[in-house]
């Protein structure tokens, strides 16, 4: 059975993953790192020169790839939910786990993520809060849409959401 995290960036997917992983013996992949393996290009480059639909397409073809094998944990992007496509695949390969935060927890990390220059670039033309919110907004019905389970990483460490995880798995 494949453990497949969603959520938002800074939510803690990769180093939650990580930790499950070896927690329950199974394998890691990233599909942010799978992407960036493949194309030899950062996130942040391959948005910049192709564009956020060609990354998308891109990600989506990973998750597929990867969903094709059992047993694994699947860290992916946040923006995965975004294809209707991707969610029905995920439900139907494994566990979803939704990753949540609060805005202020998700804008501390990023600020504080020496990743998020090379892995995040900006989804809108508005200011960092702004746009936080409102992807929020926007993504959240979608998020509760894939998942199995939502735990909230606000006031907790990657080890305590991954001890959850495998208690509730």
């Amino acid at each position: 059975m494949n453990v497949i995290l969603v959520g938002y960036r800074c939510t803690g997917k990769s180093e939650t993953g990580k930790i499950l992983a070896d927690l329950v013996g199974l394998p890691f992949m990233d599909t942010d790192d799978l992407i960036e393996k493949t194309m030899k290009r950062s996130v942040a480059d391959i948005v910049e020169s192709m564009g956020w639909a060609y990354f998308r397409k891109i990600e989506s073809q990973i998750l597929k790839g990867l969903l094709k094998t059992d047993d694994l944990v699947i860290a992916t992007g946040g923006g995965i939910v975004l294809d209707e496509k991707n969610i029905l695949a995920m439900k139907a390969a494994g566990t979803v786990v939704w990753l949540t935060a609060n805005t202020d927890t998700i804008l501390n990390r990023m600020s504080n993520d020496s990743n998020t220059p090379r892995l995040r670039p900006a989804l809108t033309n508005q200011g960092l809060a702004d746009e936080v919110k409102e992807t929020l907004a926007m993504r959240t019905p979608l998020y509760k849409k894939a998942a199995h389970m939502e735990i909230d990483t606000s006031n907790q460490d990657a080890a305590q959401v991954a001890a959850i995880i495998q208690r509730k798995i």
